[in-house]
């Protein structure tokens, strides 16, 4: 008889590891793993008259949609793609959050159909390959044993001898005496309970129970301080003096029943536990553990800049304790940091270097107070005279014969009142407007109008015929000069000077011409014959 072989992996013993310094250590949570065995003997019915693989579907869906957050889940599937072939076991699901397994799995139920052979002991290898370093439990669902000449029995006691950390938990779904005693061997092996189930409510039943053993009761941790308000915390929980889980107060965590030590706190950006709080608390079996615990809630930081004496949009802010940065937080927030003498560093712009010292008191709110040098927005636009064409390349300001800042054409710059030379370093366009004048106005905008003449490139053939409009090459001078890709067909703004053309692929006389300011003219490229 073919086998139904469901497993699921449980990882809870995974947060016994936990080393003792470690506060946040959640890149490995518990894992749930499915193995789902779809061989041919599936089609066979229990004693209600109703098929195995219906029933092994309907009581999976139902129990994988129970509470399981905390966990990841993974599903094996084997015996469903291929008749006789022992190696027929694949990874349907790899670990993935419930929200996301559950429903991969749910889709794949519905498709699956029973055919192949039962390598139970192949799929139990596999699944040892996919926890990779991860503990937990495997509870097999199988309606029959091995038929792939291979023991799993003996698999599972050769892991037992070698530490394996998993546990085996069997399950028998409508087993004659014969597959009854292989799959007992296995619970025997590993040193765990064997469950039979003759039908849907017997196999619910059985899952239930194996649930109740393998997966902890969440825990939820609430941080309040004296006054009742709300905090977020985080800690560990202890045992024996030993750190077994760490939790916080933003999550639900599967905690292993027990009596225990709480030792938790608000952690300030300083990444430190603020006068933790130490309380016994005893983790259910059954339902949600709420701990509340109140707390000290630590000194706070807020950083406000000024201009001209209002109040501005700041810029990231940075403390610092004899020189080594200690944290650092965004300006609009407040934030909890360690009592102190701090240096508090912004840059919210090139003008505005700025550090204040201040001290952090034990219950106290510090307001740290940024004063920036006034500066002020300023937009440019400089645009062709005739037909308005936009110079989108960024621009530079420069005063008393120094650059001082560089100007984003779209977005403009933060600048100092004052009088500048606004350059466009267009190598085809250079231009510099003289004395434009920034005032102390908070947001300003200026459009120039750049005296240029302009061209349109036109092909022709040898013939007199126009040709098909093409990319060519402009550079200024007579001859020489960098050259810059430009299409023919269009027209192009450049101040007055004296600039040459080549056309594409070299089977075209190069041009020489002039530009006027305000005039437009037109260069022929003529095919050479």
């Amino acid at each position: 008889m073919k086998a139904l072989l469901l497993t699921f992996t449980l990882l809870a013993a995974s947060l016994l590891a936990f080393p003792s310094s470690g506060l946040a250590q959640t890149s490995q949570p518990d894992a749930i793993y499915f193995i789902f065995d779809a061989s041919g003997s599936m089609w066979q019915k229990l004693k209600d008259d109703v098929f195995k693989i219906a029933v092994a579907k309907q009581v999976l869906q139902e129990f994988i949609a129970g509470d399981f957050e905390g966990y990841e889940l993974a599903f094996r599937a084997y015996g469903h793609r291929r008749e006789g072939d022992c190696r027929d076991s694949e990874l349907v699901v790899p670990f993935e959050a419930p929200s996301v397994a559950v429903k991969q799995l749910q889709a794949f139920m519905e498709s699956v159909n029973p055919t192949g052979k039962t390598p139970i002991h192949y799929s139990l290898v596999q699944a040892l390959n996919d926890f990779g370093n991860r503990k937990g439990n495997i509870i097999l669902i199988s309606d029959g044993e091995e038929t792939c000449d291979a023991d799993p029995c003996e698999l599972v006691r050769a892991w037992q001898n070698k530490n394996v950390n998993l546990k085996v938990h069997v399950v028998g779904l409508g087993l004659e005496e014969k597959a009854r005693q292989a799959m007992k061997c296995i619970s025997e092996a590993a040193g765990t309970e064997y469950y039979d189930a003759g039908s849907a409510a017997e196999l619910a039943d059985g899952l239930k129970k194996i649930k109740k053993k393998s997966v902890h009761a969440p825990v939820i941790l609430v941080g309040k301080d004296k006054f009742g308000q709300k905090l977020k915390i985080e800690g560990t929980l202890r045992q024996n003096g030993h750190e077994r889980f760490t939790i916080t107060s933003n999550g639900r965590y599967r905690v292993e029943a027990g009596e225990y030590v709480l030792l938790a706190g608000v952690k300030t950006r300083n990444g430190n536990l603020y006068q933790p709080v130490s309380k016994k608390v005893t983790v259910a079996e059954i339902g949600e553990t709420v701990i509340e615990l109140q707390v000290v809630r630590p000194p706070s930081v807020k950083a406000k800049f000024l201009q001209q004496g209002k109040e501005v949009r700041g810029a990231h802010v940075t403390a610092y304790q004899n020189g080594q940065e200690a944290f650092s937080f965004r300006w609009m927030d407040e934030t909890f940091a360690d009592p102190g003498n701090y240096e508090f560093r912004s840059k919210p712009n090139a003008e505005n270097h700025l550090s204040v010292t201040a001290t952090v008191e034990h219950g106290k709110r510090t307001e740290v107070v940024f004063k920036l040098v006034h500066t002020v927005h300023a937009n440019f636009k400089m645009v062709a005279s005739g037909s308005g064409i936009w110079f989108r390349e960024n621009y530079q300001l420069w005063q008393d014969g120094t650059k001082k800042y560089n100007v984003h054409a779209h977005n403009g710059a933060r600048v100092l009142p004052g009088t500048y030379d606004l350059r466009l370093t267009n190598a085809l366009t250079p231009y510099t407007a003289k004395s434009i004048v920034v005032t102390e106005a908070p947001e300003q905008s200026f459009e120039i109008e750049v005296p240029v003449g302009h061209f349109t490139i036109r092909y022709q053939n040898s013939d007199g015929t126009p040709a098909a409009d093409k990319r060519c090459f402009v550079a200024p001078g007579a001859d020489g000069g960098r050259r810059h890709y430009k299409n023919s067909g269009q027209k192009y703004p450049v101040v007055p000077g004296t600039y040459n053309v080549e056309g594409w692929g070299g089977t075209y006389d190069r041009v020489v011409f002039e530009i006027e300011a305000g005039k437009d003219i037109e260069v022929i490229l003529i095919e050479k014959p």
